[in-house]
């Protein structure tokens, strides 16, 4: 979790894990953490037998697990159920919790496309690419997706676009700017198109771009800056200078050696994608 968290009731050994987010919670304090900081993001799905079953054995609350099936079983709504999940620590105030089920109200009334587009932006900010990308995509081909704006519509591309830099890179990227920013009419949308043409080394088609989009010339030579700089600065980074490592222990033969560092290297990842 990102912030310090005061535990009065039990923390287990044995966390839960989020679905999707993979994030653990070790206590009803860091699960009411959750809930309160991620309502944008999570659904009805929550609230799960399996979520009830590790309230009432792991967390020793079951009380609170009988409640929860009691709500359940008379048919209580989603946010009677954060509620009661809520209110099983004092780690949020009444008025806390009141605001939460106000905004949980707000969320229930808006158009399901823009509900869709929150939840794959939440994923975006959490760095989750693939589950993002899974969302955009979906919701580009999706009935709700008649009832967005070209704006609206180009914007969701626009994020799409970043999911597919971060997964697959530049090349895979720069249509769906390009689609992006004809719709939207974002400069922000046509300058990570030109960005993306100039990391796939297309600079032929760059230049083509800038006249055919009167980009001035003084806009022209910032973006070449920016990506000069990003260039000399990545060749720089402590992480270039792993792979470069690596290069170096693999021409050289060391395969052994090449192969340790390969598995340091993927386990650290693993662990970054852990703690997001």
């Amino acid at each position: 979790m990102s912030k310090l968290i005061l535990c009065s009731g039990k923390r287990t050994e044995r966390p839960y894990v989020m679905p999707v987010t993979g994030q653990r919670v070790y206590s009803i304090e860091e699960l009411c953490y959750y809930i309160y900081n991620n309502i944008y993001f999570i659904d009805e799905s929550l609230i799960s037998d399996s979520l009830i079953d590790w309230i009432r054995t792991e967390l020793c609350l079951p009380d609170r697990a009988r409640k929860l099936e009691l709500a359940i079983k008379q048919g209580s709504d989603y946010k009677t159920l954060l509620a009661v999940v809520l209110c099983s620590s004092d780690y949020y105030t009444e008025d806390e919790i009141k605001k939460l089920i106000l905004a949980v109200d707000e969320i229930g009334k808006m158009p399901l496309a823009k509900r869709k587009y929150i939840k794959a932006n939440s994923y975006l900010k959490r760095k989750l690419y693939a589950g993002a990308a899974a969302e955009y995509e979906r919701l580009l081909i999706s009935e709700e997706a008649a009832d967005l704006s070209p704006k609206d519509y180009g914007d969701v591309l626009h994020n799409f676009a970043i999911t597919k830099l971060y997964i697959y890179g530049p090349e895979r990227a720069k249509e769906t700017f390009l689609n992006a920013y004809e719709r939207n009419r974002r400069k922000e949308s046509l300058r990570q198109y030109l960005y993306t043409l100039y990391l796939c080394n297309d600079k032929e088609t760059f230049e083509e771009k800038i006249i055919e989009y009167n980009i001035l010339e003084e806009q022209r030579n910032d973006i070449v800056l920016k990506m000069e700089q990003v260039d000399k600065e990545a060749k720089m980074s402590k992480k270039m200078e792993e792979i470069n490592e690596l290069h170096r222990l693999k021409n050289k033969g060391r395969l052994a050696e090449f192969h340790d560092k390969c598995a340091q290297r993927i386990s650290g990842w693993i662990d970054e994608v852990r703690n997001m």
